[in-house]
């Protein structure tokens, strides 16, 4: 019976490793792919309505966090970035739960899109600014990444709610 328990254990860690892992680059895929297309298609024109003023395109670059908060901590808000991936990591092997994993992927996803921008854009290595240019009403500016950031962080909390174990606890038989 342990032998079965040790596969189906290792079996739950691959499963939660490749869906946090291919959750987390779909999303850095598409943040990057639709920051390119933003850079090429919105940087410097006016902002375009798509539906009415409800949702509008308006390219920005933001040195600081939501609602241009924090704007001159660039390098402050990249380490943090770096430490909530670095905890992420070394939490994924105790994730059981595929929901969680889910969950863990959009937030690394959203956190490497916008580290990229921090890392590697203008003005400079970890200072550089995160491109913005999705418009709602009452909403700061935002990108795939920071949507995928919030919707990650609704499903833990939905999940907490709900009391859906992070870990699934393997019942021995006797």
């Amino acid at each position: 019976m342990h032998d079965l328990q040790t596969k189906r254990g290792k079996t739950l860690v691959n499963t939660k490793i490749k869906i946090v892992s291919g959750t987390a680059l779909f999303i850095f895929i598409l943040d990057l792919a639709t920051k390119k297309w933003a850079t090429n298609t919105l940087e410097g024109k006016s902002s375009r309505s798509i539906i009415g003023n409800f949702l509008r395109l308006e390219f920005a670059r933001n040195s600081g966090a939501a609602f241009s908060s924090f704007t001159g901590l660039t390098v402050v808000l990249t380490m943090l970035a770096i430490c909530a991936l670095v905890a992420i990591i070394w939490y994924i092997p105790r994730i059981s739960h595929p929901l969680w994993a889910l969950g863990f992927g959009s937030l690394t996803g959203g956190i490497c899109g916008n580290l990229a921008d921090r890392l590697f854009r203008a003005p400079g290595f970890m200072q550089g600014e995160v491109v913005d240019w999705v418009r709602l009403p009452k909403w700061p500016l935002f990108n795939v990444a920071d949507s995928f950031i919030v919707t990650s962080v609704a499903l833990m909390i939905f999940l907490s709610w709900r009391e859906v174990p992070i870990r699934t606890v393997v019942v021995e038989d006797e």
